[in-house]
């Protein structure tokens, strides 16, 4: 158990359970809107490592994204 499996499985549930009220269509408001939250969480992680640019030892963030590719988030492009 990981606080990355732990987050994974509260978004898959939440968003399932969107779907299974009616609320949502599962590919297009479910798995589309956890992508988008993941980029967007991506944009705000890569602009607050800006300001840590000056900050001693400070490497980034490493993050595994939903389809499985590890990046790390320092501040500089990498996409």
């Amino acid at each position: 158990m990981t606080v990355l499996g732990e987050l994974n499985k509260l978004a898959a549930n939440i968003s399932e359970g969107r779907n299974m009220s009616g609320v949502h269509w599962r590919i297009s408001d479910n798995l589309l809107g956890m992508l988008l939250g993941e980029q967007v969480a991506i944009e705000i992680l890569s602009e607050a490592a800006r300001t840590y640019a000056g900050i001693n030892n400070f490497k980034g963030w490493s993050l595994t994204k939903f389809d499985g590719t590890t990046i790390l988030i320092n501040g500089s492009d990498f996409f």
